[in-house]
């Protein structure tokens, strides 16, 4: 499953994106992290007051809180390419 980080005033089409793709569970126990992933660490260190507003949307069409994806990765490796 794709996961794609969606900001204040991001609609559907801004999760084509490269810079929203937050990654790819493989089903493997490996997330594969995308761009996204980093815009997403870059907030929490610089405007972690956003967060509240900061959605989390998956290929499926599911909207996550941050938390709540972070919960759902928290078992995986991380990796990058």
């Amino acid at each position: 499953m794709k996961y794609f980080v969606m900001l204040p005033g991001d609609t559907d089409e801004s999760a084509m994106f490269e810079s929203n793709e937050l990654g790819e569970n493989t089903g493997f126990g490996v997330f594969w992290a995308g761009s996204g992933l980093k815009v997403l660490m870059k907030i929490v260190d610089k405007k972690p007051e956003i967060l509240p507003d900061v959605r989390i949307k998956t290929d499926k069409g599911k909207e996550l809180t941050v938390e709540q994806f972070l919960t759902q990765i928290q078992k995986l490796k991380v990796r990058t390419n």
